[in-house]
């Protein structure tokens, strides 16, 4: 490849764009909130897009005091559920703006 100053200033430009795509995707990220569920929505769980805790809803059907364990397990599952779609969401909106990095990668401009 021939790195002459027009394509140096268009690889520049390029990697500058790319990186802006890339940390507008990442700041849209962080205000993102999911949530998961157990038991058929008797335990509800919400977390930001850094994974955080935001709240959990427990119906009064669950909150059985002698099933305690189960409630426990539950509150698990439901968080489990609610990262896996924070995962999959996080893939979803990275997914154009990685496609593009390689695309770069493999076909740079000039």
């Amino acid at each position: 490849m021939d790195l002459n100053d027009a394509t140096v200033r268009r690889l520049l430009n390029s990697t500058r764009q790319l990186t802006q795509e890339l940390v507008q995707a990442q700041s849209q990220l962080r205000t993102l909130t999911v949530q998961g569920t157990a038991g058929g929505g008797l335990v509800t769980v919400t977390i930001n897009g850094k994974g955080a805790l935001e709240d959990l809803v427990i119906s009064p059907v669950a909150a059985d005091p002698s099933n305690a364990q189960g409630l426990a397990d539950m509150v698990v599952t439901a968080f489990r559920d609610a990262r896996q779609n924070l995962t999959d969401r996080q893939e979803k909106q990275l997914r154009p703006v990685l496609e593009s990095i390689r695309d770069e990668l493999r076909d740079p401009p000039g």
